[in-house]
């Protein structure tokens, strides 16, 4: 059951690829915001826990991420604008369906970069193009590329976060 795990350590270090931008650009919050995304990002392999539901079927498209995300907005700015403080509330609630829908998107992304074939291939816009997605470059079961993604990801995450630290305090790195 090892392999397991490092599949997961390849969808987290793809969500923080991913998001390693936006903390170059947000710093701390652009770091919480990548931590969201990690936390989110296997969402879609719920497909795993029902067998009605096809392995990188409906939860691996894009209406699936959009449909979460629009329901993080929705759940965001209803509990953010009971809050007793004087809060942006639909602004943070559409940084937060932006974030998770990015974690999703990283999902996408990781399982494209596998070897997929037939049924294992995504098909992220799928019904509206049957066409499926994949750049065929590892195996999903890879522990090498699994620690790589992680590991890629951790140090964008670092350097990016360096970068935002030297724009605030002026400091050339």
């Amino acid at each position: 059951m090892k392999f397991v795990s490092m599949y997961k350590n390849g969808h987290r270090g793809a969500a923080l690829v991913l998001m390693a931008p936006l903390t170059a650009v947000f710093g701390v919050l652009g770091l919480g915001m990548s931590m969201v995304a990690v936390a989110v990002c296997r969402l879609p392999d719920i497909d795993h826990d029902y067998a009605w539901l096809a392995h990188r079927g409906p939860t691996h498209t894009i209406w699936f991420a959009t449909g979460v995300a629009a329901l993080v907005v929705a759940g965001g700015y209803a509990w953010l604008s009971v809050l007793p403080v004087n809060l942006p509330a639909l602004l943070l609630a559409l940084l937060l369906g932006a974030t998770v829908f990015l974690g999703l998107l990283s999902h996408l992304f990781a399982d494209a970069l596998t070897v997929g074939r037939g049924t294992h291939a995504i098909r992220p816009f799928h019904p509206l193009s049957p066409h499926p997605c994949r750049l065929g470059l590892v195996r999903a079961d890879s522990e090498f590329a699994n620690t790589l993604l992680l590991v890629g990801g951790m140090l964008f995450q670092g350097l990016a976060f360096v970068v935002s630290v030297s724009k605030v305090t002026g400091v050339v790195v």
